[in-house]
This record gives structure tokens, C-alpha cells and sequence, in this order.
């Protein structure tokens, strides 16, 4: 009998709904849970024990023994169907969890699907899109490694996110505006397995803070209400967008960071690594990923303007790692990747913004871009004029070096 069951329950994995994990889509799961109906993955089992046997009791399909009852019941039940009822009104921000995702969030995807049945009813997941919500975060030191508490505030109705240094300040530090607001879970930069990115444009140029939650409730909590939010606000800016659209625009933002090497302009200088961050069109390049602004940033118009990537590096430039060559109207961009699975990554997801058409405020973008570029190519040219200020006196040099410092610094980002 029990090889029987046993046989029973292989052919049910091979059945098509019962072929990814019920929770994270990983292929071929060999773990159920046999009170629910479920076929799990053997990480997703693991997160399933740690609720209880009272809500999920967790069975290995090929070591243990199964009795004729539960055998049925799995039969009957199986991941379509009981996905149909516990995800039922799962929201379109609130996506479902996948293999790739941090730990922290397939626990409390599933924390939420199976023990507090949030997607069971239509109101269940209202609590995330009221467009408020107050509370503490621990946020890195822009110019130091320090994390210290502060406190957010979200307030959909004006649009923005707060944060002040005390809990009594009356004026915040730094207040985002929403429509320029991604949020993204980092545990592995941030250092702490609650660990968030928020990104958001300062004058047109993207910033980070990095920020991370004591419970992992509270994490997840704020990562929900805030892609929420954005979502939202997103479907009233562009009311002529389904769901699916919206979340395609949200999933631009942040779509690809790691490390390269890139060299200068002149293409003699040493490959330099960087943090690169493909946000949007814009490919912007870090000294560290912690950095607060990037050191430059190129905007990645479309192939019908002559945007073009393609791997390898031009003849004469020497190949220590695997190549990338990006052309602009303006000029090429050679970075180097240390793995070919890195530079064959990259290029697909550039290819990707390149095939897509320019929008009316993707051509105003790029206006600014290359505006604030202009501006920056001027103030360097101030700098290097500086040099002869060494026919000045020591007193009149300071001034005039701090000054130009000065200017520079406004565009360094560029």
C-alpha cells in the first residue's frame, strides 16, 4: 500500500498544475503539505514548519508514508486549486513570491497566505493601501557606515515620504516625492536581512538611502505599503494603463545592479570598477554601492536614435574580461564584465530599454541629461583652467579653487 501511495503522489507531480511549487514557482517540488493540499519546493518546506503543524504539516513525497486518506486528499485538492482560494485577491503590487526573492519576503508571503489568509477576501490586503504610515527605520549615514533610527512618515495624500532625524523634529531631513519613489529589498548590500533600498530623483538626479526594519514583519509591511503607494500613484498619473502596464513601468526602476569596470572618455585611462545600476534608461555607476549619488550617468535613448550594445570591446582597446561596448550618438562606452554570465546579463537587459520606443518624457529626460551634461563639461573646464592660478597669490588661490570646487560639485554626478 504504501508504495502504491506512493506512486500516486509522483504522478500527481507530474501533473501540470503541480509542477512548480505552489509558493515560489521553483520546478519539480517534491515536498507537500498535507493538511492544505499543497506541493512545496524543499526550501518553501522548510519556511512551512515554521508555522505550525496546526496550519501546514510538511511530508517528503518520496521518503515518508502516506495513508490512503491524506493520498485523496491531495488528489482532490492540488496547487491550482488551492491557489485559486488563498490567492484569490492577491494584489497586483503585492507580487507572489519567487525563487530568486529574498528569504525575508517568501517568509512573510507565506506567513501571510497560509496563517493570516490575507488573500482569501477582498479586503484583505486593505491595510496596505491606505497611504499612510508612520514608523522607525534604521537608515545608513550618507557619509558614514552608521545606521541610526529615524523616523518615516508616508503620506499618500500629499504625496511624499519623510524622514526626520527626532521623533519630536518638526521639519523633516529629507522629503521624497512618491512619483519619483522605488523601493526595492537589498538584504545583501544593506549588511541585515530586513534591508531596503529607497531611490528617488533630487534635482533630477537619483539618490539611495538604504534603510532597514528590526522585525521582518515591519519590513515587509513597509516594502508593501510603499509599492502600494507607488502604484497607485502611477495609475492616476497614467490612467490609460492596465495593472499589468503599471507594473512593467515599476519593474524598470532598479531592473539590474552589479558591478563592472568601465574606463574614461578617451578610452586610455584604466578600467575603473564601479556599482552599475540600470534604473530605468538610465545606467548610473557608483564608486559603492553604499554611495548616496552616482559619479555619472548614461541615458540609454533608443536604437532608432542610434543607441546601439553589443559585446566585445572596439579593435585595439585590450580585452582583460568580457566586453561591453555601448555607442550614443554621442560617443561609445566600453565596460568590461569579470564572467560571461555578467556581460550576457547586461546586454539583454540593455537591449531591452533599447527596443523600446521614446516616450514624450523619455525625450525630456534626455534633454535634461544631456543639459546637466553640458553644465558639467563647463565646470570641468573651469577646473582645468584653475591651473593657472598658480601666477595668483596663495590667499586668492584658495578662494578661487574653493569656488570652483564648488560649482563642479553640483554636477559631479555626472
Amino acid at each position: 500500500m504504501g508504495e502504491r501511495n506512493k506512486k500516486i503522489l509522483l504522478e500527481q507531480l507530474q501533473l501540470l498544475k503541480n509542477k512548480h511549487c505552489a509558493d515560489c514557482g521553483t520546478k519539480d517540488p517534491e515536498w507537500a503539505s498535507s493538511n492544505v493540499g499543497v506541493f512545496i519546493c524543499v526550501h518553501c518546506s522548510g519556511i512551512h514548519r515554521m508555522l505550525g503543524t496546526h496550519i501546514s504539516r510538511v511530508k517528503s513525497c518520496r521518503l515518508d508514508q502516506w495513508d490512503d486518506e491524506s493520498v485523496a486528499f491531495m488528489c482532490e485538492r492540488g496547487n491550482d486549486v488551492v491557489n485559486a482560494e488563498l490567492e484569490r485577491h492577491l494584489p497586483p503590487y503585492y507580487h507572489k513570491a519567487v525563487s530568486t526573492d529574498p528569504q525575508v519576503f517568501k517568509e512573510q508571503f507565506i506567513q501571510a497566505k497560509y496563517s493570516r489568509k490575507e488573500f482569501t477576501q477582498a479586503g484583505g490586503p486593505a491595510h496596505y493601501e491606505k497611504g499612510a504610515k508612520t514608523g522607525n527605520l534604521h537608515k545608513r549615514g550618507k557619509d558614514d557606515k552608521t545606521y541610526r533610527i529615524r523616523k518615516f512618515v508616508l503620506n499618500a495624500t500629499d504625496g511624499t515620504l519623510k524622514y526626520f532625524i527626532k521623533p519630536d523634529a518638526k521639519s523633516p531631513k529629507q522629503t521624497i516625492s512618491i512619483s519619483s519613489l522605488h523601493v526595492s529589498l537589498s538584504p545583501d548590500i544593506v549588511g541585515h536581512p530586513n534591508g531596503m533600498q529607497l531611490s528617488f530623483l533630487v534635482g533630477g538626479v537619483t539618490r539611495h538611502i538604504y534603510v532597514y526594519a528590526e522585525e521582518a514583519k515591519d519590513a515587509i509591511d513597509w516594502y508593501i505599503t510603499l509599492r502600494a503607494t507607488i502604484f497607485c500613484n502611477m495609475k492616476e498619473q497614467f490612467s490609460e494603463l492596465t495593472d499589468a502596464d503599471v507594473l512593467k513601468r515599476m519593474a524598470r526602476f532598479q531592473q539590474k545592479q552589479g558591478w563592472m569596470s568601465k574606463t574614461g572618455p578617451k578610452k586610455t585611462e584604466a578600467y575603473r570598477k564601479r556599482w552599475f545600476v540600470l534604473d530605468d534608461r538610465r545606467l548610473l555607476y557608483f564608486g559603492h554601492p553604499f554611495d548616496a549619488y552616482p559619479k555619472g550617468s548614461i541615458y540609454l535613448g533608443s536604437r532608432v536614435e542610434g543607441y546601439i550594445v553589443r559585446d566585445g570591446l572596439p579593435a585595439g582597446q585590450q580585452e582583460t574580461g568580457y566586453g561591453i561596448t555601448v555607442t550614443t550618438p554621442e560617443r561609445d562606452f566600453l565596460f568590461l564584465c569579470e564572467n560571461q554570465e555578467d556581460q550576457r546579463s547586461w546586454i539583454t537587459e540593455i537591449k531591452g530599454v533599447l527596443s523600446r520606443p521614446l516616450t514624450e518624457q523619455d525625450t525630456k529626460d534626455l534633454l535634461s541629461h544631456k543639459h546637466l551634461n553640458e553644465k558639467r563639461r563647463r565646470s570641468v573646464g573651469r577646473l582645468t583652467s584653475s591651473s593657472s592660478l598658480f601666477s595668483l597669490s596663495p590667499k586668492m588661490r584658495s578662494q578661487s579653487t574653493k569656488s570652483t570646487k564648488h560649482q563642479n560639485s553640483e554636477h559631479q554626478q555626472f
